[in-house]
């Protein structure tokens, strides 16, 4: 009986490590991405203002046509380097590592070069009754970031692999710096258009790539005769379902763009872009460091402790993740209006009644990091992929039917729906393979707490948008916390564990301070 006790407190404390090893390497990159974010912050609000609303939501559905053909480009390469990346194996053996970093780079820049070629080829193909000559042109100019986002794409996979969160997150935001530098250096002393703005980001884009390209070589491990095509087509079996899965997310992510356009026009699609960008920036607030920090994390102890100890990890950090997912949405549902007057502008008020629809189906969707840990582990990834195509038709059959009726409430309706539904596909078949269990009572309270932070704050005001959005998101926190402080245990157990941990501090600062006084009396 002792000895499982002890089994029991042991298996504890490992998982608290590992919870604590997830929020050491997520708050690297979120700290990385709280940067990038700031400087889309800054960005965001001058390209508003700078294009009309048309404008704006042309220069989003062209990166959003381009995203598709880059999925393309990658292959699913850069989810294969993390598949098949063998640390001790490559520091023991030179050869094996050239043949990796070789192989994976090698073979990402020619899918990526083929698959900018096809796409240019496609676009002249299409009769301007389909695309307009305009729109062709733009597509044109900007189908080179296809094959440097591809290659972008195995150069960062690199960095992150090794788990260097500082070395990834320090160059992310210098080459973010400098690329948005480079894109207002041709809008404001070259040429003022969208034209100017695909051709600053093309210029920016490729001294990323040729900056990330420069330091690999650097290394040694590129040599062209170390590639190898068995690497490589076992690359291809393992990505190629996730080439499907990621076509079909973007489509998901995407499709209603090109939807809103033909149903409600230019003007209409961006509003919805301003809402859908904004809605993107705070899911990857949570959802981004969280990725990019869990499969690392979670993939070591499948592969060294095995399945228990992977699914008491992976049931902590989903009970933290909705604990705060709740809080956030509850503070964007009473400051939306506020965001997109402060950020985007006046002229882009409509956009606000989107944001908390889309924010919902989009918090809710980020859930799968955690509930589809099973088909990842397990290389079901074929699964994913259906799961994403389905939930990609649902919401293209849901905005043709609901745009002609409801307008852009139909579209962020839509999304709300296709995303929950993918969900639901994704965790029901992960579930047979990694069971993680949903704490139902805990996020009752968490969704209660939630409504009554929003019913509550959204009746008060402080007068201009910027007051507004600052007050009423601090006292939605504020709220929130302490109503979960009240009704749950689990926030009190994180506030005292922080305490302990300062509490030695406090205590040899105290006890200093008064052996110095004794020592001077």
């Amino acid at each position: 009986m002792t000895s499982e006790r002890l089994g029991r407190a042991s298996d504890s404390m490992l998982v608290r490590d590992d919870i604590r090893k997830l929020f050491q390497h997520s708050s690297h990159y979120l700290g990385g991405l709280l940067c990038s974010m700031a400087l889309g912050f800054v960005s965001f609000p001058v390209l508003t203002r700078l294009f009309s609303v048309s404008e704006y939501g042309l220069i989003d559905l062209v990166q959003r046509t381009v995203l598709l053909a880059t999925a393309l480009a990658k292959m699913g390469l850069q989810n294969a380097a993390l598949r098949f990346y063998d640390a001790p194996a490559f520091s023991s053996d030179r050869k094996a590592a050239e043949e990796y970093y070789s192989t994976m780079c090698f073979g990402t820049a020619l899918t990526a070069a083929a698959a900018t070629l096809t796409f240019v080829i496609v676009v002249a193909m299409l009769p301007n009754g389909v695309i307009a000559t305009p729109f062709k042109l733009l597509l044109y100019l900007a189908s080179p970031l296809i094959f440097l986002r591809g290659l972008e794409s195995i150069l960062w996979a690199f960095v992150r692999i090794q788990e260097r969160t500082r070395a990834y997150n320090v160059s992310s935001v210098i080459l973010r710096a400098g690329a948005l530098a480079g894109i207002f250096m041709v809008l404001f002393w070259i040429e003022r258009s969208i034209r100017g703005f695909f051709a600053g980001m093309l210029v920016a884009e490729a001294l990323v790539v040729a900056v990330l390209l420069a330091l690999l070589f650097k290394t040694g491990l590129l040599h062209v005769t170390r590639f190898h095509v068995t690497l490589l087509r076992s690359a291809f079996v393992f990505g190629f379902p996730l080439i499907v899965y990621e076509l079909a997310s973007i489509v998901l992510d995407s499709g209603d763009r090109l939807l809103v356009r033909y149903f409600l026009g230019s003007t209409a699609l961006g509003y919805y872009s301003v809402a859908y960008n904004i809605s993107g920036y705070i899911q990857d607030l949570i959802l981004a460091p969280l990725n990019l920090a869990l499969l690392p994390i979670y993939m070591n102890l499948w592969r060294n402790d095995g399945p228990e100890r992977t699914i008491m990890f992976l049931n902590n950090g989903l009970g933290l993740f909705l604990m705060v997912a709740a809080g956030l949405f509850a503070i964007i549902a009473v400051t939306s209006r506020d965001v997109v007057i402060v950020l985007a502008s006046l002229k882009y008020q409509p956009a606000a009644s989107l944001i908390p629809v889309l924010v919902c189906g989009l918090l809710i969707y980020a859930t799968h990091v955690f509930l589809c840990a099973g088909l990842i582990v397990h290389s079901r990834t074929l699964i994913l992929a259906k799961s994403v195509f389905y939930a990609a038709v649902l919401n293209v059959v849901m905005n043709c039917v609901l745009l002609p009726r409801i307008g852009l409430q139909g579209a962020a309706i839509a999304t709300l729906v296709s995303y929950t539904f993918c969900l639901c596909l994704m965790s029901s078949e992960s579930s047979r393979l990694l069971p993680l269990k949903i704490g139902v009572s805990a996020l009752s309270r968490y969704v209660a707490a939630s409504a009554v932070t929003v019913l509550v704050v959204s009746q008060l005001a402080f007068g201009k948008p910027l007051l507004n959005l600052l007050g009423r998101g601090f006292l939605a926190l504020v709220l929130y916390g302490g109503i979960l402080c009240l009704t749950d245990s689990r926030p009190r157990e994180l506030m005292a564990t922080l305490w302990h941990k300062r509490l030695p501090r406090v205590r040899e600062k105290i006890y200093g301070e008064i052996g110095a006084g004794a020592a001077r009396d």
